[in-house]
């Protein structure tokens, strides 16, 4: 029996998605799949890997279809054809450790009514994307336990903390979803799994509305990794961010608009931001299903003047502010314009130069420590990290 799958939608990152592949395929287990769901333009280097060299029934390949897919249409056939009792999306340039399928054991063992699990992630640059001096990090927490949906539901939709992301690591995305789960938002749902384009955090958005117990482990099970080719690349660049918002704009048509009036925000603004790009897509879920917004306009302004405190030079900060301002003067006829009030750029003090532990992470020179891939990397986290064996076989408690 399938027991999880790990999605990895692919488009246009052959030689990523091959190296996560046959990281992947290194796991002994018999009881996970690896549903590769391909949108390149071109099908055949992965046609060929699978079949021709890799040869493993645990991989799968949905191939292109006639035309490009929105990310959100190729995240849905993979929904589609999934088997496992589980489910987990990761991207092309990421990595899973597929030994999570013997913490789902216990989890179902301990938490009868888990339906979704979240974990903190490790995060990694691949080596062609730091253009300057960058850090890995590794969570170094070690607790297990159930999440409360209320304070996850306060943090995600009216952006309580006030930052420019909210932590809220629940969703299919580097999570584990049951499948009862997903039928269940589906139904609730328009009859989708997914229908925003921006599916990673619209699965946050309804996975805290629908389940019934969310178990959250501090412990690490997987890698956000970062290639040059990445959305996540953008955070390294301006110029690179404004290049990918073009391009997921372009690849994301379809019933649902990033453009929205009663949210007038723009993405096309060379000032966009990751924290944007949340805000508009928590926004459409809750105005769209009715969520309560109370306490969002004020929040989300201080969350915005911190994603511009976060600006690496004058450039970036004056675009960033003047993206927020139009976007603020705009909603609302300017009713949370005033609470938008960036202090003025400083420069940061340091640039991704300094290792050690810092808010529950170990943060590590990437230069120094000579790991080419996420899985790698993962294998050198470990060594700081509670061992997965210990973990599965109970030896180490699971509590917060």
């Amino acid at each position: 029996m399938v027991h999880l799958t790990i999605c990895l939608p692919t488009r246009n990152r052959q030689a990523y998605c091959i190296k996560t592949i046959a990281a992947l395929a290194e796991a002994e287990g018999q009881d996970f799949e690896v549903l590769v769901a391909d949108n390149s333009d071109d099908p055949a280097p992965l046609a060929e890997y699978l079949t021709n060299q890799l040869d493993d029934p645990r991989f799968r390949l949905l191939a292109p279809e006639a035309s490009v897919l929105p990310m959100v249409s190729n995240w849905e056939r993979a929904l589609e054809h999934a088997r496992g009792r589980w489910i987990a999306v990761i991207g092309d340039d990421d990595y899973l450790d597929p030994r999570l399928v013997g913490i789902i054991r216990r989890y179902e063992v301990l938490y009868r009514d888990v339906d979704a699990i979240s974990w903190e992630c490790m995060s990694y640059n691949w080596p062609d994307n730091r253009p300057v001096p960058t850090l890995a990090s590794i969570p170094v927490g070690q607790g297990t336990g159930p999440n409360s949906t209320d304070a996850l539901a306060n943090q995600l939709f009216r952006w309580s903390e006030r930052k420019r992301r909210p932590s809220v690591g629940v969703g299919i995305y580097h999570g584990a979803i049951k499948r009862s789960l997903m039928e269940r938002i589906k139904g609730a749902y328009g009859g989708r799994y997914f229908e925003h384009p921006n599916p990673d955090w619209e699965s946050s958005c309804k996975v805290i509305m629908q389940a019934r117990l969310i178990i959250h482990s501090q412990r690490p099970f997987s890698v956000l990794g970062a290639c040059a080719a990445s959305n996540s690349a953008a955070n390294l660049s301006t110029a690179v961010m404004k290049q990918r918002i073009e391009t997921f704009e372009a690849e994301t048509k379809g019933p649902i608009s990033l453009h929205r009036p009663e949210f007038p925000f723009s993405l096309s603004h060379g000032g966009a931001s990751v924290c944007l790009s949340i805000a508009i897509t928590t926004s459409w879920f809750c105005q769209t299903y009715g969520v309560n917004l109370d306490g969002f306009g004020v929040n989300f302004a201080h969350a915005a003047m911190d994603e511009c405190a976060f600006s690496t030079n004058q450039d970036e900060y004056d675009a960033k502010v003047a993206c927020f301002r139009t976007g603020f003067d705009q909603w609302e006829n300017g009713r949370w314009a005033g609470h938008f009030k960036p202090a003025p750029f400083k420069p940061p003090r340091t640039i991704n130069q300094i290792s050690g532990i810092g808010d529950d992470r170990l943060n590590v020179r990437e230069a120094d420590i000579g790991a080419s891939t996420p899985a790698e990397f993962y294998r050198f986290g470990e060594h700081a990290i509670t061992p997965m064996d210990s973990l599965i076989a109970g030896t180490q408690v699971f509590a917060l």
